[in-house]
């Protein structure tokens, strides 16, 4: 028999092994909790890879001329947005103090509540879409394209003329009464089915703001330009169109806020060029940074003439398609655009939801910043050669039409407000009337009482830009206060300005007013300077947006503002060396959208996290709303 000690042994050493292994121990179960922050992490992901490849469509669609079918990347993808993905959001938003992730669950939760009325809406919005863009009317004789009305009312010499292409369109207009009407009752239904109280909640929800202490602004806003505007579209009306202000009809504004004749000031072969040059003093090269893509080809023949900035990937993929053209309005158009590529790329936010998400409020105010240079006398002469009566003309005209639309915004604002708190039997055709006349200070007639459905917006869009004007406005009064008229030659205040980009949109437009030392958005620096401008005063004892303190959701039934959460504790601004002080001209003051009518990608709609937006995006979108100046 052979000896066993080998195996022995080995017995033995196997043994006295399995005694100095421990067996490890298996994780504990994941808490209820924990299941549902990995699957809405899990929601976020899917949404952020969804939007991705919906804006892949849209550059290609805008730089190329490609084919943009936005429909086919929801394929497979239709329960994504469903209501019972909106309530886990919501769960675990319920659960949740810590400020910066209840800012972030907030922004998540709009975008897939968004997303989920577009699904819903998807056919009434072609619908309106699809008769909306074969809509014509007769003018002696020949077939117009209502989309053409705009630009016909702008080129013609005449009045009455013009009164008889408004008017001719009226029966087409009409005609998307009925379907508009369906839409914004399904609206109303599909808002409640989300859990939230009223279309208002749902639309303060969107606009990060009490929607309520925001009408109070829009009224001492109303009520301080009241006197001053009549005056300035007396002066308009006579010198544009050679008769009274009180002559005019709503015919006649297109023809009176036409572009100026400035164009040869802005030759197409400079517009990119000074608008790299503006950045250049401040110590910003765009065009060197990895992150950003500028294509600026001018030989792709189906390439948008119109500028657009997209952040694919905020901040590590964002593009600027440029097409430039020649004017004013070109130039402004393009400088907007840097605006918006310029608070992308310096966003230092990692967080999907919180860099790419949320309300635009505060990105349009970065754009409107840059926009708003071609309206800065000392801009115009260094970067345009445009001096004396040229300058002071187009000045003029610029902060005149600048006026029209605050009042206009704050009168929509208002109006909304009005029509979605009317009991029933209230007829929004006279709440309309009393807007419309009220705002712009001439008789509302019956043509115009009939567009009260086509100019309805939707879920108080007008507050976005009503608070991007005054931000836009606080951001250039500290510029100049603390690095002087040309603030664009200070490299200190790209330094300033890539502080308050850093945030991306993790700070609400308020809390972005406060990094920068101001006490809350306030119309006043924006005012001032369009009185001064226009040579009438206007007194404003603005107040202010006041908010309501932070709090936590109260219920899953009643989702909080996202301006009325906290946010994430963050660093001030870089400021230079001495204290920030108050711009100058505060010296003397006292103490996702939600889209329903959409059809084809624009540049406002392209930029959005496509919050309820239509599915069918691959046809023209409405301009932005103070695209349409000038």
């Amino acid at each position: 028999m052979r000896p066993r000690l080998p195996a022995l042994v080995l017995s033995l050493s196997l043994s006295a092994l399995g005694g100095c292994v421990t067996t490890p121990r298996a994780p504990p179960p994941l808490t209820e909790e924990q299941k549902l922050a990995q699957e809405v992490a899990r929601l976020a992901s899917e949404a952020a890879a969804l939007l991705k490849s919906q804006d892949l469509l849209v550059w290609n669609y805008w730089a190329e001329g490609a084919r943009a079918d936005v429909a086919s990347t929801y394929v497979g993808k239709e329960a994504l947005f469903s209501l019972d993905n909106i309530r886990k959001i919501d769960r675990l938003r319920q659960r949740t103090t810590e400020p910066r992730e209840l800012r972030a669950l907030t922004a998540l939760q709009s975008h897939f509540a968004g997303e989920y009325l577009s699904q819903q809406l998807a056919e009434m919005n072609d619908a309106i879409a699809n008769l909306e863009a074969s809509l014509t009317f007769q003018v002696d004789g020949r077939e117009v394209r209502w989309g053409e009305l705009e630009r016909l009312l702008a080129n013609e010499r005449s009045a009455p003329r013009r009164q008889a292409l408004y008017t001719a369109a009226t029966p087409a207009l009409e005609r998307l009464g009925p379907l508009i009407q369906r839409r914004e009752a399904r609206t109303e239904e599909l808002v409640r089915e989300l859990g939230y109280a009223s279309y208002e909640a749902f639309g303060g929800e969107l606009r990060q703001a009490d929607l309520s202490r925001l009408a109070l602004l829009a009224e001492e806003v109303l009520q301080a330009t009241e006197a001053p505007y009549k005056d300035v579209m007396e002066r308009l009306a006579q010198r544009e169109l050679g008769m009274p202000f009180a002559n005019l009809t709503r015919a006649d504004l297109p023809r009176l806020f036409r572009p100026r004749e400035v164009d040869g000031f802005f030759p197409k072969g400079e517009l990119l060029l000074r608008a790299h040059g503006t950045l250049s003093g401040m110590g910003i090269d765009l065009g060197e940074m990895k992150n950003v893509r500028i294509d600026a080809r001018e030989d792709v023949k189906r390439k948008n003439p119109r500028p657009l900035s997209l952040g694919i990937e905020v901040p590590g993929d964002v593009r600027l398609s440029v097409r430039p053209g020649e004017g004013a309005l070109e130039q402004s158009r393009l400088l907007h655009e840097f605006g918006h590529a310029l608070h992308y790329a310096y966003t230092k936010e990692p967080r999907f939801e919180l860099a790419k998400l949320g309300n635009p409020t505060v990105t349009e105010a970065y754009a409107a910043l840059f926009e708003d240079l071609t309206e800065d006398p000392v801009w115009l002469e260094e970067h345009a050669g445009l001096t004396g009566k040229d300058r002071s003309t187009y000045l003029a005209a610029t902060s005149a039409h600048k006026l029209f639309l605050i009042r206009r915004a704050a009168g929509r604002l208002l109006y909304q407000l009005a029509l979605h708190r009317q009991e029933e039997g209230v007829d929004a055709r006279e709440l309309y009337k009393a807007m419309l006349e009220r705002v712009d200070e001439m008789p509302a007639t019956k043509d115009d009482v009939a567009r009260h459905l086509v100019e309805q917006e939707d879920f108080f869009q007008s507050a976005d830009s009503f608070r991007a004007w005054f931000l836009a406005g606080q951001l250039q009064g500290q510029l100049k206060a603390r690095f002087g008229p040309s603030w664009w030659h200070a490299p200190e205040a790209g330094k300033f300005l890539q502080g308050l980009w850093a945030h991306g949109n993790a700070l609400s437009a308020r809390e972005v007013a406060e990094a920068m030392g101001e006490q809350g958005i306030a119309p006043d620096v924006l005012l001032l300077r369009l009185g001064t401008t226009l040579g009438v005063p206007i007194k404003l004892d603005a107040r202010g947006e006041s908010e309501a303190p932070p709090t936590a959701p109260a219920s899953p039934t009643a989702p909080a503002s996202p301006e009325n959460t906290p946010a994430a504790p963050t660093a001030p601004a870089p400021a230079p060396e001495a204290q920030p002080t108050p711009a100058a001209s505060r010296a003397a003051k006292k103490p996702v959208t939600a889209q329903a009518r959409v059809s084809k990608p624009n540049a406002a709609k392209a930029r959005k996290s496509k919050a309820a937006t239509s599915r069918k995006k691959a046809a023209s979108l409405p301009k932005h709303g103070h695209k349409a100046r000038r």
